[in-house]
């Protein structure tokens, strides 16, 4: 049974640069919506749950306007710069490699955002997870690993509850209590596809889940003066970001893996490192084949204060991201990001230098799920169309 819609004109004209995030932060907007699709003329269509009541409409529509015009007020377009483009030949694949890695089990969606990956996706992941490990140690990085929590307190000093609240994923257990325990072991029943449970069963939430790397191991070096500088460090982990309705393949998963390198020390230092391992990470994209181009960028910050902290990303060019080319969509897809953080985590966890300044970080990650869908919707899920090393590593890992 097909979805009820609802068309909602926006009482402000949405700007051509800003209409995709638009449509990616009205997901948060209601529970009701389970899509959103631009109609022309620029008419917005929400695709629903079910059918709203005259109330819910009303809500809906408020709150879409609201939304709406928060982005068109604080938002300016921001120049569009192309720092890299490498494409080594055409492309013939134009189908999405989704159906059919669902068909032939290559992967299998286990709940929203949670996708399984089968030997052929899994291969993939892991040979491009072994070549930018090798890549961060010969660039002096040393080998770390994080916990998949990390506690509330470390998001409250970087403002992220603020910048992020959209994205967050919360760990909760229940409270040591014995009656509390007996009664959800009793009481705790599945309805459709959520835990029904009784109220008050949790303890207070101290962790989230994380997501990225390298704040785990920026809070490792909270209310210290580090060693030595620039310290660098690569790691691989999982990594969580609620997406809601925008998770429907390996290009947005709640659970993610990234590898990153990272770099604490003075200003000019981490920026010539993320100069220096940003180009060993373009060169080994161009030895894999991949079609991308690197380009200014920001993060997907919550709708009040995207505007400002996109802009200011863009003004000082903070942000640069890989993005691949998706020939089925004829559109790009992150898959990784080189990231200048000036001094702000030095000064909100208080992280200094030997010479006692507030020390400047640096990061560069890669999504290992996204680069492989990528790659796969470049050149297919045969094996033998892959470029050549990637075909042969992945075949010597014993795919």
């Amino acid at each position: 049974m097909p979805h009820p819609t609802y068309t909602v004109r926006p009482g402000v004209t949405i700007p051509s640069f800003l209409l995709q995030e638009v449509v990616a932060k009205l997901a948060y907007v209601d529970p009701l919506i389970t899509q959103v699709t631009v109609v022309d003329p620029g008419d917005l269509s929400l695709h629903l749950r079910r059918t709203p009541s005259d109330a819910e409409k009303e809500a809906l529509q408020s709150k879409v306007q609201r939304c709406i015009a928060l982005l068109v007020a604080t938002t300016r377009e921001p120049p569009k710069k192309i720092l890299e483009e490498w494409g080594a030949s055409p492309l013939s694949c134009r189908e999405d490699p989704t159906p059919l890695l669902l068909r032939e089990g290559h992967i299998t969606q286990t709940g929203d955002g949670l996708f399984s990956l089968g030997p052929l996706v899994a291969a993939l992941c892991r040979y491009f997870e072994e070549h930018l490990f090798r890549l961060g140690f010969a660039q002096g990085g040393h080998c770390y690993r994080f916990p998949a929590l990390i506690p509330a307190h470390f998001f409250a000093r970087i403002h992220y509850f603020k910048n992020f609240p959209h994205s967050l994923g919360f760990v909760a257990h229940l409270q040591e209590d014995l009656e509390i325990i007996e009664k959800f072991a009793k009481e705790c029943r599945m309805r459709e596809d959520t835990l029904a449970i009784p109220e008050q069963s949790f303890a207070p939430i101290k962790n989230l889940l994380s997501p990225t790397v390298c704040h785990n191991f920026y809070l490792m070096l909270a209310d210290k003066t580090i060693p030595h500088s620039p310290m660098i460090a690569t790691a691989q982990g999982q990594c969580f970001r609620y997406e809601s309705i925008n998770m429907h393949s390996l290009e947005r998963l709640w659970n993610f893996t990234m590898w990153e390198v990272i770099f604490v020390g003075s200003s000019q230092q981490v920026k010539e490192c993320l100069h220096r391992v940003g180009m060993e990470v373009s060169r080994l994209l161009q030895d894999w084949g991949v079609h991308y181009r690197l380009e200014n960028a920001n993060d997907p910050f919550f709708v009040r204060e995207f505007g400002v902290q996109a802009s200011f990303q863009q003004i000082y060019d903070l942000k640069q991201e890989y993005r691949a080319l998706l020939p089925f969509k004829e559109g790009t897809l992150s898959v990784g990001s080189r990231n200048y953080h000036m001094d702000f985590f030095g000064n909100s966890l208080h992280i200094t230098l030997p010479d006692g300044t507030p020390a400047h970080s640096g990061c560069i990650g890669v999504g290992l799920e996204r680069l492989a869908f990528a790659l796969l919707a470049q050149y297919g899920t045969n094996p033998d169309q892959w470029p050549e090393a990637i075909r042969i590593g992945t075949l010597n890992q014993g795919r």
